[in-house]
């Protein structure tokens, strides 16, 4: 391709073009999740609440995730309307600001939530009579409120500088967290993206290193002949389940988000305009898949609260 074929095909503002399937698929994907996530959140967190058992450790990471998910899938219509309307945010840039905020806040809330449950499964799993004897409850609020402080903290500069978010195409069409142009703006947000990936590698490595010695444990413990392997199975699942949510959900985002950042941030250059849409295709697929979470979290807490519940009760009396 020439430079004035380039020139005239290729402008900065193309290199945030994507397929036309996004709106109507994101559209119906997000409707999906709202219809879906909404009811089931409630009736967690109604679940988690009315519980006749004691407050633990681990249901106040439940409650936690629960209202991070819900307070997620309240702000869909917002996102709904956005693409309903093909990529035109007709709300304040403070709303934008706002659901920006919500996103990254639910997603690293929930990082760091699973890989604490991961842990505290694991101590269950390792030291149950210690544990059993022992409520973490005390620990479990100081950790839950220090994840929520640091998310929230790291998204208020979003919220103060709300209008830096909001951008007017050639089409009219303002964008809400797109076509950033702005040099100075471009500066800042790339420390905040690489700290968020960090954030991920972090959680993702605490889960994976506990989810092998859960796993390993469950299958080198002869002393429990009681146990049946019904429950070892279940026990099984549950570990799985966390894999699954940050393998699923997680884990594709933070593949493709980090070289997605540096082409729109233009640190990364190319002129390759197919090129850049298909990594910013590729970017709103992973979007869709770690939005997941909203309807899988509730899910994990069957888990939690059946199977593995039972195995550490046998577990912890074979221990006695």
């Amino acid at each position: 391709m020439s430079t004035s074929k380039y020139s005239r095909n290729c402008s900065e503002e193309h290199f945030y073009d994507t397929s036309e399937f996004r709106y109507t698929a994101s559209c119906v994907f997000y409707s999906f999740l709202f219809i879906v996530g909404l009811p089931l959140n409630i009736a967690s967190l109604c679940v988690l609440i009315r519980s006749r058992k004691g407050l633990t450790e681990i249901k106040i990471y439940m409650i936690s995730l629960t209202v991070s998910d819900l307070l997620f899938v309240t702000f869909f219509p917002f996102w709904i309307d956005y693409f309903y309307r093909e990529g035109n945010w007709i709300f304040s840039s403070f709303m934008c600001s706002l659901w920006g905020s919500l996103y990254y806040i639910n997603t690293y809330t929930t990082i760091f939530l699973l890989a604490l449950i991961s842990f505290t499964r694991y101590l269950a799993v390792s030291k149950p009579v210690k544990v059993a004897q022992s409520r973490q409850n005390a620990r479990g609020f100081a950790l839950t409120a220090l994840i929520w402080t640091t998310t929230i903290c790291f998204s208020l500069p979003t919220l103060i500088n709300h209008k830096d978010h909001i951008n007017k195409t050639n089409g009219s069409n303002a964008k809400c967290f797109e076509n950033y142009r702005d040099k100075d703006i471009k500066r800042k947000l790339l420390p905040i993206h690489l700290l968020m990936f960090l954030g991920f590698i972090v959680g993702f490595g605490v889960v994976i290193t506990n989810s092998v010695l859960i796993l390993r444990r469950l299958s080198i413990d002869r002393r429990i002949f009681r146990s049946s392997q019904k429950l070892k199975i279940r026990a099984f699942r549950m570990v799985l389940a966390v894999l699954v949510i940050y393998i699923v959900c997680f884990l594709p985002y933070h593949m493709v988000h980090l070289p997605w950042t540096l082409l729109v941030l233009n640190f990364w250059e190319s002129e390759d305009c197919t090129f850049r849409k298909s990594v910013n295709d590729v970017h709103q697929v992973s979007l869709c898949l770690m939005c997941i979470n909203c309807i899988l979290d509730p899910i994990l807490y069957c888990f939690l609260t059946t199977g593995f519940r039972q195995y550490l009760e046998e577990l912890t009396e074979s221990w006695k």
